[in-house]
């Protein structure tokens, strides 16, 4: 790419994600550079209040979801709320967690939380999350609860990127939209 420099700092642009002096991140548009912009510059990324919301409600959501398939195996038992075996369906609320954040993530970046709070996650380089990279992210929420810290999540309010824990192994970023 020569010819080309950082709109932030006019360093040469070498073909890669993000400026060697300043950092700030390269957009590619089908070859082609967004100048200035992109996913993470701060007017773009979105806040850690934000994105919390956003997983509240997800998980607002997945635990009504989780009380229904756990009522639903307490009835086909025979037994009681209280009695009914808790393996089975703490299972399947784990494969549903997973399924609900992957599926979401790898199609169109937003979950039904994030589309409310008008946010969406993006690989670094602004494009869409694949597959992979979604289920990645999903499973790096357990590094991000940290035996029930959640320093994962918490690393979002001073990190300059507003990522996580999550979002760096994935090496994505969530934006407003």
């Amino acid at each position: 790419m020569p010819g080309r420099v950082c709109p932030h700092c006019g360093t040469q642009d070498y073909g890669t994600p993000f400026c060697v002096s300043c950092q700030r991140p390269f957009i590619r548009d089908g070859g082609k550079d967004r100048p200035g912009g992109g996913p993470e510059t701060e007017e773009h990324l979105s806040g850690f209040f934000r994105r919390f919301l956003a997983l509240f409600l997800d998980l607002v959501l997945l635990s009504i979801i989780a009380d229904l398939v756990g009522f639903s195996f307490s009835l086909g038992s025979g037994k009681g709320m209280d009695q009914a075996l808790l393996d089975v369906p703490a299972v399947i609320s784990f494969v549903l967690f997973i399924l609900y954040f992957t599926l979401f993530v790898a199609d169109g970046g937003q979950t039904p939380g994030k589309k409310l709070l008008r946010i969406k996650v993006v690989s670094r380089n602004g494009e869409d999350v694949s597959p992979r990279a979604a289920f990645i992210r999903t499973v790096s929420y357990l590094i991000s609860a940290f035996f029930g810290t959640f320093l994962g999540f918490l690393w979002a309010l001073w990190d300059r990127r507003n990522q996580t824990w999550h979002d760096k192994i994935a090496r994505t970023v969530v934006i407003k939209i």
